[in-house]
């Protein structure tokens, strides 16, 4: 399976620029600075392209999915919804190559909470809540056979309305897993999530030395990495430079820079959840 290490083009909603202008201009600056391709796509609904566009497990090989959060399902949000097929009109050629080798899976699944980890994916168990037409073992399968590997669940902290998995984890090459800090708000939750992930990981938590640790100091985790490139969601705290300095101390062959995502932050998510980084 592809990891972020091996993505070498990166796409973004076209409402990028408009609703986050500092943000896509800092992005845009720092890709161009090392080289690396992104586009705009058209057709979406909002900015948050990684919980509809397709999850790829190989340079030929995508998956797309009912996207219909529970989240999305009211008057009020029904109009943020994506219809994939409506971003499948860009006259990209990538794109259209993409969509010739993508796989549909009959399940209901937010693009956010699939973290790809090796040869494992790491989800939270909200994926069950929002496929309760189906019995837990017919969804365990649904995935593993479209996946064709093995997933890991997450217990869901319902207390996060949205479930993602990557607010909480990311893959980082040999076997090791980044987890948030999760510990300092809930040291239960914390400790499910080492019983699943040490089972399968070398896992390394974030930590911050500061007096009160931020209550969005879990948007770390969600950075954008393109190859070799690393972009760290930054809140103009002082756990911005901590999560710098540690996430460069376990990618030691990457560049990490750190991006200003206030806005995008304020609106629920960081730089892996408006991003959609593939392997072309």
């Amino acid at each position: 399976m592809n990891t972020d290490m091996s993505t070498n083009k990166v796409y973004f909603s076209a409402l990028l620029s408009e609703r986050c202008p500092l943000l896509n201009g800092c992005i845009v600056e720092a890709l161009q600075n090392y080289g690396i391709k992104y586009a705009y796509l058209s057709g979406t609904k909002d900015i948050w392209c990684r919980d509809f566009m397709p999850i790829q497990l190989d340079k030929n090989h995508f998956v797309s999915y009912r996207y219909t959060p529970n989240y999305l399902q009211t008057k009020t949000n029904i109009d943020y919804q994506t219809n994939i097929e409506d971003v499948f009109t860009i006259d990209d050629k990538h794109l259209q190559k993409i969509k010739a080798h993508c796989t549909a899976m009959d399940l209901v699944v937010d693009g956010g909470n699939v973290v790809k980890c090796g040869d494992k994916i790491v989800m939270t168990d909200k994926v069950f809540v929002e496929n309760k037409d189906k019995q837990h073992d017919e969804v365990e399968r649904i995935l593993r056979e479209t996946f064709q590997c093995d997933v890991l669940f997450l217990p869901w902290d319902k207390s996060e309305r949205y479930g993602h998995s990557d607010g909480i984890v990311h893959y980082i090459g040999d076997g090791k897993i980044l987890l948030t800090n999760y510990d300092d708000f809930s040291i239960n939750y914390y400790n499910k999530f080492r019983k699943v992930l040490d089972e399968h990981f070398e896992v390394i938590t974030l930590k911050y030395k500061v007096k009160e640790t931020h209550e969005d100091s879990w948007v770390y985790i969600n950075y954008l990495q393109v190859g070799t490139l690393v972009l760290v969601p930054q809140l103009g705290i002082e756990e911005d430079e901590q999560a710098l300095a540690q996430i460069s101390e376990v990618m030691p062959n990457c560049k990490v820079i750190g991006i200003p995502a206030l806005k995008a932050i304020k609106d629920g998510g960081a730089l892996n959840c408006i991003s959609w980084n593939v392997e072309l």
